[in-house]
């Protein structure tokens, strides 16, 4: 014993004498909130959704941003939409129901919702089956179940098919393992000088093979009090009847939102995850085209997934994923819309539910060559969209008498008409690495659906991204398709002059030829990634589109506790109307600016790791739509303006002893500049106004 406490005593010894290491069962020294305040790297982010197996971002042959989970906590991000707004190439139309995300100029049209991206969460599409829209509001998903967002400017239906069209937004989710516990969210907000909030618990854990993580958020919103902007080109007396109607009124915004996933490992030798994803969009319409101030629209949908799927790798070279699905999607019972009538409102009769299968498998030929191959089948059950009446007074026969009471639903004209969509895709990719500095990839995927037939998206791109060097280079050609959609097809108008179907649609589709480059500063001082693209757009009975454009994302370090983020985006957009009446206006660029900037800087306080934050964006004018333009006889603008942001942020803060704290207060439009966005059928949408988020995280 004496031995060896003498032992003891000089190992202790000698471990603490300068220049020797410490041992290696004591804990590395804690660093300062200055050593962790470091600039991410873009470049050398590990991404999946490229080629569908993990390699950094500079190698990817594609143009994409990540945004991770620290990032979107210090921003005080509430919804898919806040992250995307400033990605370089991205442009949000916000009607206060839906958001109509465009990419590099092009906007999918009136109430597209984004169509021509694909949303996904941990690889899996959750878009809304009836319009092929998404969801990008607090609606999405609980924004504390992600680890990252991972973002794609450019096609990308060589592997993921329909409707990845000029985009792809990919949300990994967490494991249960690194939330280990439970976590509490409050949500204060005001928007303008109307309070809201919500809140949500997000839990996770692990246990030998189990991971588990569960999360559900509910919010509560209202913004009335706008009114009709002064640049909607609506006629004269249809203008003074909507004024009529004052601002908008009980103008509510409730999202809510769940999210599950179930991990189980050494399954038959692999690991088995079950995943559901409910969506559940509520808001009340005061700018639809349709029915203008009304103060009677609520417009609602539920939207629902669950994915099983079971991956291998019963050899080191190669691995198999298969997996089933199960989606629908409706509106629920609560909606309503409101078109100016004291008589009726109308109903949406519509609906989509169906499944899927899919397998995949991957085999590494050789050090030097990966090829991926797959198969997948999906079948879609449409209720086809009409308008039923709902009577909201008696109609009465000429003797006075009830012919039919209120409340009365008259069904529309194709009430319960069905159609069934089946999709059948095939895709087959190669990755040839040379030297580890230079990359090639060429890949196809064939797609053949029932109703508009074969189509076929190649891709092929080379990268030269050597790990020792600073500097990466991509030449990329993509091509993609955009399905029409149901509604597309075979809806009912709401009222006479609405959007009618048109089943002699087809597929859309886009070509992109694509030149980026990103080059590592010296010192871990910053990076610069630049691209420039030529997108071709054709195939759609009503229009033709060629766009031209590049973007910038740089980010610097300017001293340690300041960083500082400066992005750009052109996109130049020619529209050449096809089908239509002679004399129709010709837009150039609908719906989305030809130029934004955006700012951000983050400066870290020396008091408790708080984080300061600000942001600028600069957003070009937007030309009117093209519906809104024949309304109008001619092609407008609407005004350039600034977006402004600022935040207060701090994470893993231990105000209850053993528990961590996490906050972010952010307050958007912060000088209150009133802009209007870009609407249809007459009307354009005022902005939301100066809005706060305060939003809490307290682990339990």
């Amino acid at each position: 014993m004496a031995r060896a406490g003498k032992l003891a005593f000089a190992l202790a010894l000698l471990s603490s004498l300068p220049g020797l290491p410490a041992r290696a069962d004591e804990p590395p020294p804690e660093k300062s909130e200055l050593d962790l305040f470091a600039l991410d790297s873009q470049l050398e982010q590990q991404v999946v959704s490229s080629t569908k197996t993990e390699q950094r971002t500079a190698q990817a042959p594609a143009t994409i941003t990540v945004i991770g989970a620290e990032e979107i906590q210090q921003r005080g991000y509430t919804s898919l939409a806040d992250i995307l707004r400033a990605v370089p190439g991205f442009y949000d139309v916000y009607d206060l129901v839906t958001h109509n995300i465009g990419v590099r100029g092009i906007n999918g049209g009136a109430r597209a919702s984004g169509s021509v991206i694909k949303v996904m969460i941990d690889g899996h599409p959750v878009d809304y089956r009836p319009t092929t829209g998404n969801f990008f509001g607090e609606e999405l998903i609980p924004l504390q179940v992600v680890e990252r967002v991972e973002i794609i400017r450019g096609p990308a239906s060589a592997l993921y098919g329909a409707n990845a069209f000029l985009g792809v937004v990919n949300v990994i989710t967490k494991s249960g393992e690194s939330i280990n516990g439970a976590r509490l969210v409050g949500q204060g907000a005001v928007v303008r000088n109307q309070p809201g909030g919500g809140g949500g618990i997000v839990v996770g854990g692990a246990s030998g093979p189990v991971d588990v993580i569960a999360g559900v958020n509910y919010l509560y919103l209202d913004r009335s009090g706008l009114g009709l902007p002064a640049s909607s080109p609506v006629s004269g007396s249809d203008r003074a009847a909507i004024s009529a109607q004052g601002a908008s009124q009980s103008d509510y915004a409730r999202p809510l939102t769940a999210f599950a996933k179930l991990t189980l490992s050494n399954v038959l030798y692999g690991r088995l995850t079950a995943m559901a994803s409910i969506q559940n969009l509520d808001a009340h319409g005061e700018f639809q085209d349709y029915g203008p101030l009304t103060h009677g629209t609520r417009i609602t949908a539920l939207n629902q997934n669950y994915r099983l799927s079971y991956e291998v790798t019963p050899q080191e070279r190669f691995a198999l994923t298969i997996s089933g699905h199960y989606f629908n999607g409706a509106p629920t019972a609560k909606e309503r819309l409101d078109i100016g009538r004291d008589d009726y409102l109308m109903l949406r009769s519509v609906a989509a539910q169906g499944f899927g299968f899919a397998a995949e498998g991957r085999i590494k030929a050789h050090r030097t060559f990966t090829l991926t191959v797959g198969a997948d089948f999906v079948q879609e059950d449409h209720t086809l969209q009409t308008f039923d009446q709902k009577l909201t007074q008696d109609v009465l026969n000429p003797d006075g008498s009830v012919l039919r009471k209120s409340g009365t639903i008259i069904p529309g004209e194709q009430h319960g008409a069905t159609s069934i969509f089946r999709n059948v895709g095939l895709f087959v990719q190669g990755v040839l690495t040379i030297k580890t500095d230079w990359s090639a990839l060429v890949g196809a995927r064939l797609d053949y659906q029932n109703i508009y037939g074969a189509n076929v998206s190649p891709r092929a791109g080379i990268v030269y991204a050597p790990i020792a060097r600073p500097l990466s280079v991509k030449l990329l050609y993509g091509s993609s398709f955009k399905a029409p959609s149901a509604e597309q097809l075979y809806t009912q108008q709401i009222k006479s002059g609405d959007i009618r179907g048109n089943a002699s649609l087809q597929a859309q589709t886009a070509h992109t030829l694509e030149l980026s480059g990103g080059y590592r500063l010296p010192k871990e001082r910053g990076e610069i990634a630049l691209n420039v693209f030529a997108t071709d757009v054709i195939g759609r009975v009503e229009f033709i589109k060629t766009g031209l454009g590049g973007e910038l994302d740089s980010r610097f370090m300017l001293f340690r506790p300041l960083h500082l983020r400066f992005l750009a985006s052109v996109a130049r957009t020619a529209v050449k109307s096809g089908g239509t009446p002679p004399g129709t206006p010709e837009v150039t660029n609908p719906l989305f600016p030809a130029y934004q900037f955006h700012v951000i800087a983050d400066y870290l306080l020396p008091w408790w790791g708080l984080r300061l934050s600000g942001e600028v964006s600069y957003i070009g004018p937007r030309t009117a739509s093209q519906s809104n333009a024949v309304v109008h006889d001619a092609s407008y603008e609407l005004p350039a303006y600034f977006y402004t942001a600022a935040v207060l942020s701090t994470a893993g803060r231990r105000i209850i002893p053993g528990r961590d704290t996490s906050f972010a207060l952010r307050v958007s439009n912060v000088i209150n500049q009133i802009w209007t966005e870009p609407g249809f059928g007459g009307i354009d949408v005022p902005a939301q106004g100066v809005t706060a988020f305060l939003t809490v995280i307290q682990s339990l």
